[in-house]
């Protein structure tokens, strides 16, 4: 007996080839019916026999495309139909939006063999894409995801690539960013603001490929917005980038044509290679090798650093581009150091050119800035994301807060932030937002939000921020919910937000499990008001306790604290006079009288941060005095530290009294080392060889096993393998798995104590019915 069935698919199933899967699975099946797009999943019908339809949901559920995630299915019987054929319906927007948001995909390996291919088509065409790879989030005005809803809706398809698209068995077969030479994406090379090239687009690739060779810097736009980039063996090149750019120190990433030609210059691992190769195609951290095989300036790249952050090509462009040049290149975001990501053609031709010799532009509009992923792996092989953006942004799945049917905002936290939005049991996460302490990324914030939100129709009912007074990213979250007219707004403090991310990604939210967490992190706006940053909670029964923390010592001259580490080194030798004088040579005269008044006043903020802490150890051995960007001297403290290789027998003492780390011993037992002429590498890496060992003797104190770990300081490769060596076979360690340790995980931890704070409520009223039916 044949029957009919509606099938309704849910998660990410837009952008991924589904309909065509869904057609050629019904072909090979000989199965009539439709399937079409809405906004929320994709919808299908089918009639058949029961064994024959009971098949093609199995196969439909079980052998869905690679990109795509279901999040759910469900199959219904429907009054019988007739059907001529399968076909792909008329997409609809008639349901309210219900599905996760596809992310750019690196080129794949079939459109790279074609642009490289004379006898193909598509033979050096910069934007050549299938079903597989290509734009999406960064496109996409509005959903259903068709080609009439992005940035290509103004460019009519040919004749050949009509008859690729509407062919079943074709790997383009609607897919919606399709084009070729003959309806093609066009580039233009401008010169200057006004004066743009008068070349063939085969004529540019040759000219910015010699151009950059010359030692010129050229602004090229990428997927999600423009980089900056020049040859990378260039001494002079990289120090005039960094000169224009105003980024005089921090990590410059290199772009390669190939992973062969990235092994001649780094330590590659496999699960590095892996990553490089992988859909996101992010940069991944390597260690340099002592002699590089293309001579690079490892110096000016990654001054005083032993890894350097390398990439492979996401898009065609990039690839043909990286062929030709043949040579490692720099390939750093499109902006002025400090501000967002520059995407706009008007902008770029505005303001690059006072970085850039010469723009490459296209006319594909991106209206979703985002900058590369940056992820690294440990020696021991953990995987740390450094930066989630292009390619992993902005979907969150499995969403843990799945049972909750509001829509929620979490606006994360200041300094690299993120929002997370809740929505219809969908969990998004943004992009990498950047340091919201500028007027240029609190614009980029709310229109990304807006563009969220506005593609999903969210409207939120509760919008969670950091406690912190006067976070911009708190304040815009208030004044939103004032916008709103009923929003309610719930405060979480910052490292019970970080704990709340981890105890999520590891579903350890509702087990029962006693947690002890380590939040170890630059600053946070605490409870008692001081600064927050050192920080050991236990979880359990759905409730947060701060247990422990690195003992106060005074937050001198505010935020400047963070960038110079000669204060943090000042204030914590405060009760050690006798030792300032090794610092005393970082201040002028007049700055040590003044500090000197500063620092015997009764300060009236204190810091517990492990940040801060370390800051101040890098300044004393001489690393680093001012940061020139964030972490810079605990980064080279990490560098020096993995340079020491003989193993470390003895700890610097950090012994728990009275709910406080005691840091006074271990600055002692530090000094003696220092005295005693130890290496500087050595003490670096006794300093955390120290922490992980300090870790070990509190959770024996606590007598607990499960132990998690949040903050930047858990961005700290070698740290994270000292942890797993020594405690990995007696503890269960839990980390991060898809986003950062850092601060972009707090719009995730924010939803995760809220969702604590309302199961601690339904566990409140449901004891007190119990008490009273008791009683009773």
């Amino acid at each position: 007996m044949r029957h009919t069935c509606h099938i309704h698919i849910k998660g990410l199933v837009q952008g991924v080839g589904f309909r065509p899967f869904v057609c050629r699975l019904a072909e090979t099946m000989q199965l009539n019916g439709w399937v079409s797009n809405t906004n929320d999943g994709v919808h299908i019908e089918i009639s058949g026999t029961e064994e024959e339809t009971a098949d093609f949901y199995h196969a439909l559920i079980n052998e869905a495309p690679v990109n795509a995630v279901i999040t759910s299915h469900q199959c219904t019987i429907i009054n019988a139909k007739e059907f001529n054929g399968f076909i792909i319906a008329h997409s609809s927007a008639e349901n309210e939006p219900d599905l996760l948001l596809t992310p750019d995909i690196a080129v794949c390996e079939a459109c790279k063999n074609e642009i490289s291919d004379p006898a193909n088509k598509r033979y050096d065409y910069a934007f050549t894409t299938c079903l597989n790879c290509g734009p999406r989030y960064s496109i996409i005005n509005a959903l259903p995801y068709d080609r009439e809803n992005t940035t290509m809706s103004e460019i009519e398809i040919c004749g050949s690539c009509g008859a690729e698209y509407n062919d079943i068995h074709d790997r383009r077969h609607y897919s919606q960013t399709n084009s070729c030479k003959s309806c093609a994406i066009h580039m233009h090379l401008y010169q200057s603001k006004n004066e743009q090239c008068n070349i063939t687009e085969q004529e540019m690739l040759q000219v910015v490929s010699t151009e950059i060779k010359k030692g010129k810097i050229i602004a090229i736009k990428a997927m999600g917005g423009y980089l900056l980039v020049c040859d990378a063996t260039n001494k002079n090149a990289i120090v005039t980038l960094r000169q224009r750019k105003q980024r005089p120190a921090k990590p410059l990433a290199l772009l390669y044509p190939s992973v062969e030609a990235i092994s001649a210059d780094v330590h590659l691992h496999r699960s590095e290679s892996k990553a490089l190769q992988s859909k996101v195609a992010p940069i991944v951290l390597c260690r340099k090798k002592s002699l590089t095989g293309s001579n690079i300036c490892t110096d000016e790249i990654a001054p005083g650093l032993d890894k350097i952050g390398v990439m492979l090509p996401s898009t065609p462009l990039l690839q043909l581009l990286a062929g030709k040049i043949a040579i490692p290149v720099v390939a750093t975001s499109g902006n002025i150091s400090g501000a967002p990501i520059i995407y706009t053609d008007t902008a770029a031709l505005e303001h690059l050119f006072d970085v850039a010799d010469m723009i490459l532009t296209y006319d594909r509009e991106i209206v979703a800035p985002q900058d590369d992923s940056v992820i690294q792996y440990t020696e021991i092989g953990q995987k740390i994301i450094l930066r989630r953006s292009r390619g992993l942004a902005p979907n969150y799945f499995p969403n843990p807060f799945a049972n909750n049917e509001e829509t929620i905002l979490a606006t994360g936290g200041e300094l690299k932030s993120a929002f997370a939005l809740l929505n219809k049991n969908n969990l998004y996460i943004s992009q990498y937002l950047g340091d919201q302490g500028t007027l240029e990324s609190q614009e980029s914030y709310t229109k990304t939000l807006q563009h969220i939100t506005g593609l999903l129709h969210a409207a939120p009912q509760k919008i969670l921020v950091d406690q912190h007074p006067v976070y911009a990213v708190s304040q815009f979250g208030k004044a939103l919910a004032a916008e709103k007219n009923g929003a309610q707004v719930i405060e979480v403090q910052h490292h019970k937000a970080h704990f709340g991310a981890v105890l999520a990604e590891n579903n350890l939210l509702h087990t029962g499990v006693r947690v002890l967490g380590f939040i170890w992190d630059g600053t946070g706006y605490g409870e008692d008001k001081k600064i927050w940053g050192g920080e050991i909670f236990i979880y359990e029964d759905c409730r947060m306790n701060r247990v422990a923390h690195l003992k106060y010592f005074p937050q001198l001259v505010g935020d400047k604290m963070s960038r110079e580490p000669r204060l943090s080194a000042l204030s914590l030798l405060k009760d050690f006079p006798a030792q300032q004088e090794c610092i005393q040579k970082y201040f002028s005269e007049k700055e040590w009288t003044y500090y000197q008044k500063v620092l015997q006043q009764d300060s009236s903020i204190y810091s517990s941060s492990m940040g801060r802490f370390l800051d101040g150890l890098a300044c004393i051995l001489g690393i680093k005095i001012f940061n020139s960007y964030e972490g810079e001297a605990v980064m080279l403290m990490e560098s020096l530290a993995r340079s020491y290789t003989q193993p470390i027998s003895t700890a610097y003492t950090l012994p728990l009294i009275d709910g406080e780390l005691y840091w006074d011993f271990f600055l002692q037992q530090f000094f003696e080392d220092i005295q005693q002429g130890a290496a500087i590498a050595m003490i670096c890496r006794k300093v955390l060889f120290s922490l992980a060992r300090s870790i070990a003797d509190i959770s024996d104190h606590f007598n607990l096993d499960q132990l998690a770990f949040s903050g930047g300081v858990f961005q700290n490769a070698l740290l994270v393998d000292l942890l797993i060596e020594q405690l990995a076979e007696k503890k269960h360690l839990y980390f991060h798995q898809q986003l950062s340790p850092n601060d972009e995980c707090i719009g995730f931890g924010q939803m995760a104590c809220y969702e604590i704070s309302q199961q601690e409520k339904q566990d409140s009223v449901h004891s007190s019915f119990t008490k009273k039916a008791f009683s009773l």
